[in-house]
């Protein structure tokens, strides 16, 4: 959920931002918009031939269906992104051993951090760990091997049934077709685009990057204030939810060659 700070906005000029304080009138500052103390993290996973389609396919994720991981099975659900590795122990692990163990990965660092445990598996049937992972940069099967070498070598959890889930995140490529006559700009928040009108790019310039050859390379993320190219975007990011009150609509799209908000 955003929230909302007004911003009065003449041309692509200076905007006024107001900051919601405490009852009081909130103060004007004479500033460009953009979003006060931002924590944002977008990474750019790689990209193969112009997009991350063959990066569904080994070797970045096991064959679809079932597959033997020496022998324990991994099972994918055909349309998904998420591969789950069972180790078929003789019991089941305490939610104490469960802890230690994420506990115990978390404190490698990296990508490990985000490693979690919770009702994940099965289609949010029950419990398990889960691991999300960038398209064209995570091998499924070898995220899942090192989980399954790294339990086995544990003297506690040699022998106990343990579930991994791993997910792969990031765009395949552009949201629309340069040929599709809907493939548009994206609304901040409302109004009408005139394809007739000229495009001023400019408003939250902060949060506008990407190359890009049409409207559809450029997507909306994060909390919804960042205008960027498809090829950004993956697991982990992150982004505060300011919100905006513009005075005229303003869109997210291609301008001279760059994802950017922008104003007509």
């Amino acid at each position: 959920m955003r929230h909302t700070f007004g911003v009065g906005m003449t041309g692509i000029g200076a905007a006024s931002l107001a900051l919601a304080a405490c009852g009081a009138r909130p103060p004007t500052v004479n500033v460009a918009p953009q979003a006060p103390g931002s924590a944002v993290f977008f990474v750019q996973p790689p990209v193969i031939d112009g997009s991350r389609t063959a990066c569904l396919a080994p070797p970045y994720a096991p064959d679809a269906g079932a597959t033997d991981l020496d022998g324990a099975l991994v099972t994918h659900a055909e349309g998904t992104r998420v591969w789950e590795l069972k180790l078929p122990g003789t019991r089941d692990a305490s939610a104490e051993e469960s802890q230690a163990l994420l506990t115990r990965i978390r404190a490698l660092g990296g990508e490990h951090e985000y490693l979690s445990y919770g009702v994940y598996c099965g289609g949010g049937a029950h419990l398990c760990f889960a691991w999300e992972g960038n398209l064209c940069a995570t091998r499924v099967s070898e995220r899942l091997a090192w989980f399954r070498a790294l339990v086995e070598s544990d003297g506690v959890l040699a022998d106990a049934r343990l579930e991994l889930a791993v997910t792969l995140v990031g765009h395949e490529g552009p949201r629309c077709a340069p040929s599709d006559p809907s493939c548009r700009p994206i609304a901040y928040e409302g109004g009408d685009y005139d394809p007739e009108r000229a495009r001023h790019a400019g408003p939250l310039a902060t949060h506008s990057a990407g190359a890009c050859g049409h409207d559809g390379d450029c997507m909306v993320m994060g909390c919804g204030n960042h205008c960027l190219s498809w090829q950004y975007g993956g697991a982990h990011e992150g982004a505060t939810c300011e919100g905006y009150v513009f005075g005229e609509p303003v869109f997210c799209g291609c301008v001279e060659g760059a994802c950017a908000w922008f104003t007509q």
